[in-house]
């Protein structure tokens, strides 16, 4: 690599941090005060819902398990919305290509080519598309590693619970934490890529350097619009189908076979948790949260709702170091059915069980670090 193009890839790294900074900035500075419009109105409906009907099982499925698990959700559509805008920005401008030239000399030392940064930023929305956006890369092997390395690679439905949990513990470092998780994802994301290009399933050259770098365009307004709505209508789907079916699976487990969600101790959802509460309790998990990523599976959003049912807004009941571990446990264990299944369709069954397995014994470890360096400075 050239000097030059040494030189214009060191400047572009920090831009590019000090980008994404902004970004989630303004992710809270503008979606806090209209997520806590949002709320109140969420709590209203509750409560106006809760004093037109009669008291009973049906009266907690709509209040208990659908409101609150889906209000919990809608609350944080300005921040995602905001997201969803910046990311469509610097699809559209054409900044997306400028940083994959800007991270292709870094890209090739760990083996891969500057195009596979493309598909790890669009994960940011959606690692489905991201992962067939990687169809673009031309060596198969840099393609294959590429797509298991999206995974990695926060995406929007794991924004929810972060917005819930980092406004209840870190309020005073909301954007702090928020951008190190997405500078975690990138990390976990790309070491992974450095390791396994060593291996022999993917050690190969890399593909030629980009020597031209992509040139930049006026925003075309209407697109970014509907890439947002696009975004946004995938996002509310998923709220009205998995999520609400997810929320009253949860309350049903939650009220039963005491009938009363006060005897959540003797439920079968209490059950569920303290059979795999001893495996989770080294990271400073109790059996609600165990629960909570338990109900993850379908959808990460499900996360969210779980919380907001079992927990409601309150974050006085985590410390620190467990709040922290719990949001890189729900970082990296593996992501989605729809991910995985996308995974498994693209490359075969074989890699697709291995991301699962690996992505969760990853996320353990690195939980139970955190908490344990928690629990020492304590």
């Amino acid at each position: 690599m050239d000097v030059q193009k040494r030189h214009i890839e060191w400047k572009g790294l920090p831009l590019l941090i000090v980008l994404l900074a902004c970004i989630f900035w303004v992710t809270f500075a503008v979606g806090g005060p209209i997520q806590e419009w949002l709320q109140r109105g969420v709590d209203a409906f509750y409560g106006w819902v809760k004093g037109i009907m009669t008291e009973g099982w049906m009266r907690s499925l709509i209040t208990d398990g659908i409101i609150q698990g889906v209000g919990s959700l809608l609350t944080a559509l300005p921040n995602i919305l905001i997201l969803f805008f910046f990311l469509s920005l610097m699809e559209e401008t054409g900044y997306l290509a400028r940083v994959s030239y800007y991270m292709d000399g870094f890209m090739h030392r760990i083996g891969l080519h500057g195009y596979s940064f493309i598909p790890l930023l669009m994960g940011f929305g959606c690692n489905v598309p991201a992962i067939l956006a990687a169809k673009n890369v031309h060596n198969e092997k840099e393609r294959m590693l590429t797509m298991l390395m999206v995974p990695f690679i926060s995406c929007s439905g794991r924004l929810p619970i972060y917005l819930l949990l980092i406004a209840t513990v870190f309020p005073s470092h909301k954007a702090l934490v928020l951008g190190s998780l997405y500078l975690l994802s990138l990390c976990f994301s790309l070491g992974f890529a450095a390791v396994m290009s060593k291996t022999r399933w993917f050690n190969m050259p890399a593909d030629c350097p980009i020597h031209e770098k992509p040139k930049l365009y006026a925003p075309n307004w209407r697109h970014i619009g509907q890439h947002i709505w696009m975004r946004t209508t995938d996002f509310l789907s998923s709220v009205f189908t998995v999520i609400v079916l997810a929320s009253v699976v949860i309350w049903v487990l939650e009220y039963f076979p005491a009938g009363d969600l006060g005897q959540l101790e003797s439920s079968w959802l209490a059950a569920i948790g303290k059979a795999i509460e001893p495996v989770m309790r080294p990271l400073g998990f109790d059996w609600k949260m165990s629960v909570c990523l338990l109900s993850g599976l379908p959808a990460k959003e499900a996360i969210a709702s779980t919380f907001a049912i079992l927990f409601g807004t309150d974050g006085t009941v985590f410390s620190a170091a467990s709040a922290y571990a719990f949001l890189i446990f729900t970082l990296l264990y593996f992501p989605c059915v729809a991910t995985i299944n996308t995974i498994k369709r693209e490359i075969n069954a074989k890699w697709a069980t291995f991301i699962v397995i690996y992505s969760l014994v990853l996320a353990w470890v690195m939980a139970f670090i955190i908490n344990m360096i928690g629990l020492l400075l304590q």
